[in-house]
């Protein structure tokens, strides 16, 4: 057979390529043991299966259509506009960004982590959320791949309390979450630079070097005054996989607490969203339909479809066409509508070029998404339209 896609995300396994013939059972075995369930296959390249799904089957599954009800979700309030929250969340952002930067360099130096330093920080993060969640993830949408670590750390963060509000925990639980959202990549520091930074994919015993990160996280932060069991999962269970395939300790099912299975959902999806050394961002709402569709497997699919609920089915930083040929940045969700949302236009298909910015509630207009697509497709420049 010849393989088109490994379905799975390149963070998971590291074939330096997802397009190969397979001719050998050793090929088999090293897709087993990346925990890979489902792949695609091109029958015009290879031999076929029969009573196997075909491409359109799955993505007919896939329908966002069936998560738009608000019956059993309830979309929480905000206190003040994006536009009322962006500056204050945008100092925020940046100070957690410069406080991990500052944590992690320490770390690296061989220096005891500082909780202290990350507490008040954490606590803004949840301030602002509470106030305008899309705020501080619209921010989080962008990050320089040269700094991801530190970047990676803060949006995690701002989307573990995110989906902790929705998900109705109280105040205090939330900010533990927080700080272990902050906290769950220290381990990093310990990981050898020609590994953490290598701008190609890694070698098997790379990625086992790679893979230890999660335990010095732990090593790291055990026992540490400030860090309860919340906060500690987060970081020691982010890359477990409830069909027991994922790491350092292979938990399966409720061997991982709900906290871990949240902070699974959540590091994937900022990774997958993520410019990173040796890969493309991958748009918000594809990224948010394979974590559906792996779900299958690896992750909690009740959980899964309350983050999609959370974040909306185009979430902040999406960039639509629509049915007018404008095409606009999705910067605010409605209060109860998931699949219209406040968007920014921006650039006409039609016309081909940058149009006069101005702001619609699709909620409230005929003009309706048509679909997602890739900056790149019309050499947008997103940072630009923030």
């Amino acid at each position: 057979m010849f393989i088109s896609n490994l379905d799975a995300s390149c963070l998971e396994h590291n074939f330096i390529t997802t397009r190969f013939a397979v001719n050998n059972s050793a090929v088999i075995e090293k897709i087993l043991k990346s925990g890979i369930k489902n792949l695609y296959i091109d029958t015009s390249k290879g031999i076929d299966i029969q009573d196997a799904y075909t491409q359109n089957e799955v993505s007919q599954k896939l329908d966002f259509e069936k998560l738009k009800s608000a019956e059993d979700y309830k979309i929480p309030s905000k206190q003040v506009s994006v536009k009322e929250e962006i500056e204050k969340a945008r100092g925020i952002y940046k100070e957690a960004h410069n406080i991990m930067q500052d944590l992690m360099g320490d770390i690296r130096l061989g220096k005891q982590v500082e909780i202290e330093k990350v507490q008040p920080i954490s606590e803004q993060l949840v301030e602002s959320v509470f106030r305008n969640k899309d705020a501080l993830i619209s921010l989080s949408r962008i990050k320089d791949k040269d700094h991801y670590t530190f970047m990676h750390s803060v949006s995690v963060a701002g989307l573990m309390i995110t989906f902790s509000r929705a998900m109705g925990f109280d105040m205090n639980l939330i900010k533990e979450i927080a700080i272990g959202g902050m906290l769950h990549d220290v381990g990093k520091m310990m990981t050898p630079d020609n590994v953490l930074n290598k701008p190609g994919k890694l070698d098997d015993g790379e990625f086992n070097i790679m893979k230890s990160h999660v335990v010095y996280s732990k090593e790291l932060l055990e026992g540490k005054p400030g860090i309860t069991q919340a906060a500690l999962d987060v970081a020691a269970m982010h890359h477990e996989r409830i069909d027991g395939t994922g790491y350092p300790l292979g938990l399966k099912g409720d061997e991982i607490s709900q906290v871990g299975q949240m902070s699974t959902i959540v590091d994937v999806y900022d990774a997958l969203t993520s410019v990173r050394v040796y890969k493309s961002a991958w748009e918000p709402n594809l990224a948010l339909k394979k974590l559906l569709e792996w779900s299958e497997h690896h992750f909690n699919p009740v959980l899964v479809k309350q983050f999609i609920r959370c974040l909306g089915i185009y979430p902040i930083g999406t960039l639509v066409e629509l049915d007018s040929g404008n095409v606009a940045i999705v910067i605010e969700q409605g209060e109860n509508d998931l699949l219209n949302p406040f968007v920014r236009i921006i650039y006409n298909t039609r016309k081909k070029g940058i149009v006069p910015v101005r702001e619609l509630d699709l909620s409230k207009t005929d003009d309706h998404i048509v679909k997602s697509v890739s900056p790149q497709t019309y050499q947008i420049d997103l940072s630009a339209f923030y």
